[in-house]
């Protein structure tokens, strides 16, 4: 049984983070298109950048085993 740590689930949760990131990257693209007020538009960055920054570093390599 694959545990929640489980190198499968911890990439596709890398990939969902991604995939949210660029997609506040979006709104926040389509606010700008649209002439929204900024306050929106930077809280959609600021979100974006955090989903982007948890993805990149989820799907990260852990490192090296140590050896023997």
């Amino acid at each position: 049984m694959a545990g929640p740590r489980h190198p499968v689930y911890t990439r596709l949760f890398g990939w969902w983070y991604l995939s949210l990131g660029l997609a506040f990257a979006a709104l926040a693209w389509r606010n700008i298109l649209y002439g929204a007020p900024y306050w929106g538009i930077v809280q959609r960055f600021l979100i974006a950048a955090g989903f982007l920054a948890l993805g990149i570093v989820t799907l990260r390599p852990a490192g090296r085993p140590p050896r023997d």
